[in-house]
């Protein structure tokens, strides 16, 4: 086979596949000049298709009444192109009945004289009409960047079939995920609720008995239900802010006024705190900001609670405000046993709780109102030396 016949194969087969790349592209990025080129580069494709049929099948050098109609059109759309990128012309059927009767006039054109004088009086007025379209050199330019970028487009169709199984594995991940979490809360909440259901159950046994039973004992027994079913009530409370947390409602706000109420709150609780010395300590420097009042005080209510919890209701509570760089940190400082290195990492996680009778929620539930603040819970605590919970609130996300 003659080389120029194989580079009008290869070439041929090259179009195609541009052709199909560049489909591809159009279906995501619908601009009409885009379109009318695209068109032009079927009929160039088309075109170099029919010239081979004419070698390798008809047995003639010269183009054929096909061919030159396809090349026509080809350079027809290209001013269509030119056209729509210029003026927005926008092609009709009007005329495209119109150049394909120039099409066909032109391709009988070039067989009228001699071939090879007909053939150039053709390219001459095709050339002619695609330079009058005003928009030669830059529908030219765009062909010959379409050609050379085919390549990348068919990097950009692989990457983003990547980029679309990705996505889906991505989405299996986090539906099972969810269906993880959901598992783990429910075994967190039947755990938690196990031991104070079994203790009313046993209790309302005792209360069938009646002779087995004192007044004193009946009394207790009844004492005993009430405080596991406020037990219950609690855990349930505190599932419920965990799984519908409510819309965080920033207004701006003293923060030394909710840290004074929540002190008074401990020093008035003297069943919790008998022997507690609750210090509040304010930076005059800090700033009025943006908060949910009551959340804010939810947090630290819950962490100033772990702490006279974890004193056994004597010791020191220092509640402590001030100001650095760009943010407003609160620190919860208690003089308690402190917490081992290996529970650290753990502390926030739903339904862990170093506590008996804890829910295991109270920091998870600060750490996403925090959160929801655009700031972040810091806790450092060594065993013997007490814990320091701190709060930060970014200023400028207030």
């Amino acid at each position: 086979m003659p080389v120029p016949l194989v580079l009008t194969f290869v070439s041929t087969v090259a179009f195609a596949i541009q052709l199909l790349i560049f489909a591809y592209l159009y279906s995501s990025h619908r601009v009409r000049f885009f379109q009318y080129l695209l068109l032009a580069w079927g009929a160039y494709t088309l075109s170099k298709g029919l010239k081979l049929v004419d070698v390798l099948v008809l047995g003639i050098d010269r183009a054929s009444f096909a061919t030159d109609v396809a090349t026509v059109a080809a350079v027809g759309f290209t001013v269509a192109a030119a056209f729509a990128h210029r003026w927005g012309y926008r092609l009709r059927g009007r005329d495209v009945m119109i150049g394909t009767g120039l099409a066909v006039l032109l391709s009988l054109a070039s067989d009228v004289g001699a071939a090879d004088e007909g053939q150039r009086v053709v390219g001459v007025v095709l050339g002619a009409a695609q330079m009058a379209a005003g928009g030669y050199m830059a529908v030219h330019g765009v062909f010959i960047t379409l050609y050379f970028l085919s390549t990348f487009a068919v990097i950009i169709m692989v990457l983003e079939r990547a980029r679309s199984e990705s996505e889906r594995l991505h989405a299996r991940l986090r539906e099972v995920e969810r269906l993880a979490t959901a598992g783990e809360l429910a075994a967190g909440m039947a755990h938690k609720i196990r031991n104070p259901l079994a203790a009313i159950v046993n209790s309302t046994a005792l209360l069938t008995d009646e002779t087995g039973l004192t007044s004193d004992e009946r009394s207790t027994t009844l004492a005993a239900i009430r405080t596991e079913a406020r037990r219950l009530n609690r855990i349930l409370s505190d599932f419920l802010h965990f799984a519908r947390p409510q819309q965080v409602r920033r207004m701006p706000g003293n923060i030394r006024d909710v840290m004074e109420h929540v002190g008074g709150l401990i020093r008035d609780d003297r069943s919790r705190a008998p022997r507690v010395d609750v210090k509040v300590a304010v930076d005059p420097a800090v700033p009025r900001f943006a908060f949910d009042r009551d959340q804010v005080t939810q947090v630290l209510w819950n962490v100033a609670l772990n702490g006279v919890e974890a004193m056994n209701g004597r010791g020191r509570l220092s509640l402590e405000v001030a100001r650095r760089n760009g943010d407003v940190v609160l620190a919860i400082i208690d003089t308690g046993p402190g917490i081992p290195r290996e529970r650290l990492p753990r502390v926030f996680e739903p339904f862990y709780s170093g506590k008996p009778n804890g829910s295991g929620l109270g920091l998870t539930i600060a750490e996403r109102i925090v959160a929801a603040h655009g700031g972040r819970i810091e806790i450092d605590s060594e065993p013997g030396r007490g814990t320091r919970v701190t709060l930060l609130f970014p200023l400028e996300a207030a």
